[in-house]
């Protein structure tokens, strides 16, 4: 049989599609633009009344199912690895949802194969740009564990979207791979770049600072990562390489000004090396059809090992807070989730491990009203530690930078202090000493602080 005709074959409506799906199964769909359309997805959840306890495993979510409405939820469960977004925040506390620790290094050993152990069949479901003339799906945007999860999937149904851009990496894969496929065409989802507070300027300045020649850099989501992306553009930095959990936004100038060259990686040299690719459109013409851009999967881009086979990785991630020994908070405000480990702890350790590595961790001093200090004696009860204290590397607020590599509880506890807001200084001073971690009084009285100088690389 030709692949036309197996694809012929096995091409289907989102209806039929549907139908593979059973009661008690789990159905995971991918990160953001690896997402299926609503097209798809509710064809599958108005199956309700004849289905019971099917888990559907979201993260990330950018569509609006029909699936997060409350008369579904006793039909489904959704699971999810990354609470982020203002689709999925609302319902975070529901017990209708539940979320599974995991990262992105081991999302589907971890998560979609311990499904398997427990007797439920698992369905994966993703979108992909059509076949080429030799019979190959592409993947486009997103693998971050799209491809991880082929071995323990039951049956994979692929959206046919012929508005995917097709890309380089470990991305395209063979019609007779798949049960299923549906055509359905609709623009990819252009992610607004954030827009950084005055708090988040200061501190990609002082990250830009950190930086070197040569350095390979990843960095996550958010308004601090598009600062810094813009403050390289103009740093005179050069021969950057990039091997990231996502590719930055701003990726596409950097390469234009020659900021980012990639010619000394140790592996990919040249290239730029990422599991998903969300940004805007500028972002998404420059990944599409790039030979310079690679996708490949969480399971190799996250792994510990090969990012520490890298000189000098940089990984920059946001915090939600820190505690004065160095434990950071990025996943949850106490017992709320409110995004996941993603790849922080991966880039944490392979920074770490990395010859010349750094592992940066970004916060602002406070919360949004300025009532709460996000430097804290001690983290807040429920919250989950996200990167341990002995991976914590540098913390970045917009009064400075806390080189914590090797120091003690007690060096950590003062360096830590000195970049939080001046009004909390004594505050925390006085919870370090009550840790034991300080024993004598080391910082003035807010009321005496007349101005902060950030701490000198």
């Amino acid at each position: 049989m030709s692949w036309k005709e197996y694809y012929k074959q096995h091409l289907m409506s989102a209806q039929e599609a549907a139908q593979l799906v059973q009661s008690g199964d789990t159905v995971s769909n991918p990160l953001g633009l690896g997402q299926i359309s609503s097209c798809l997805m509710d064809a599958i959840t108005d199956r309700k009344d004849e289905l019971m306890d099917v888990e559907i495993f979201l993260s990330l979510t950018v569509k609006p199912y029909k699936l997060l409405r409350p008369e579904y939820r006793s039909t489904f469960t959704i699971i999810s690895g990354f609470w982020y977004g203002r689709l999925l925040r609302p319902i975070v506390r529901s017990e209708w949802c539940v979320y599974i620790p995991t990262q992105g290094s081991d999302i589907a050993l971890k998560s979609i194969r311990r499904r398997k152990h427990t007797g439920r069949r698992h369905g994966l479901v993703f979108q992909a740009a059509p076949p080429d003339e030799h019979g190959f799906i592409n993947l486009g945007l997103d693998n971050f564990f799209t491809e991880s999860a082929f071995p323990y999937s039951d049956y994979l149904i692929v959206e046919i979207n012929p508005q995917m851009p097709r890309t380089y990496g470990s991305t395209s894969f063979h019609v007779s791979t798949f049960h299923a496929f549906v055509e359905h065409a609709e623009p990819i989802p252009a992610q607004a770049t954030p827009e950084p507070s005055p708090a988040e300027i200061e501190i990609a300045k002082h990250v830009t600072s950190l930086l070197r020649d040569r350095d390979c850099i990843q960095v996550g989501i958010g308004g601090v990562p598009a600062m810094i992306s813009k403050l390289l553009e103009s740093s005179g930095l050069k021969d950057l390489g990039i091997h990231s959990e996502l590719v930055p936004i701003g990726t596409d100038r950097l390469v234009e000004k020659g900021v980012v060259t990639g010619k000394y990686k140790k592996t990919h040299p040249g290239k730029v090396i990422a599991a998903f690719a969300p940004g805007n459109k500028e972002l998404y013409d420059f990944v599409g059809n790039n030979p310079l851009c690679e996708i490949h999967s969480a399971a190799y881009v996250n792994y510990p090992f090969n990012i520490a086979r890298e000189d000098n990785v940089v990984a920059v991630n946001g915090s939600i807070e820190v505690d004065l020994t160095g434990q950071i908070v990025s996943e949850s405000i106490g017992n709320t989730m409110v995004s996941g480990s993603g790849g922080q702890l991966d880039f944490a350790i392979g920074a770490c491990w990395s010859p010349g590595g750094r592992a940066i961790n970004v916060l602002p001093s406070t919360s949004r009203d300025g009532k709460i200090s996000r430097i804290v004696p001690y983290i807040t009860q429920g919250s989950r530690v996200t990167v341990p204290r002995h991976y914590a590397g540098y913390v970045v607020t917009e009064y400075g930078v806390a080189d914590v590599y090797g120091l003690t509880e007690p060096e950590r506890a003062e360096a830590l202090i000195k970049i939080a807001h001046p009004k909390f200084r004594e505050e925390l001073e006085k919870g370090a000493r009550e840790r034991g971690l300080l024993k004598k009084k080391t910082f003035p009285s807010s009321a005496t602080t007349s101005a902060v100088t950030p701490i000198t690389m």
